[in-house]
């Protein structure tokens, strides 16, 4: 009885382990990805989707497809701001 509950501590541990390895590289891969669709950017830089479309009116660089699809690079997105850096 005293090996089971043993293994059965072994495997939780086990599984928590994995899960959090698996979970830190998801999100490593999400921070890598630098071309974001509008809704992700905005959440990137903690603000709204109108607040980037104000910035993008002031000159903040966008991608926009053929498809009517807009984009940003988070790399050009932060370079244009700290371009206003004082």
């Amino acid at each position: 009885m005293e090996v089971e509950k043993v293994l059965m501590e072994w495997q939780k541990e086990n599984y928590h382990d994995a899960y959090t390895m698996m979970k830190e590289a998801l999100d490593n891969a999400k921070e890598e990805r630098d071309i974001l669709k509008q809704k992700y950017c905005a959440a990137y830089f903690d603000v709204s989707v109108n607040t980037l479309k104000d910035w993008v009116a002031h000159g903040c660089p966008e991608i926009r497809l053929d498809s009517g699809m807009v984009l940003y690079s988070k790399k050009a997105v932060r370079d244009w701001l700290l371009a206003y850096q004082k």
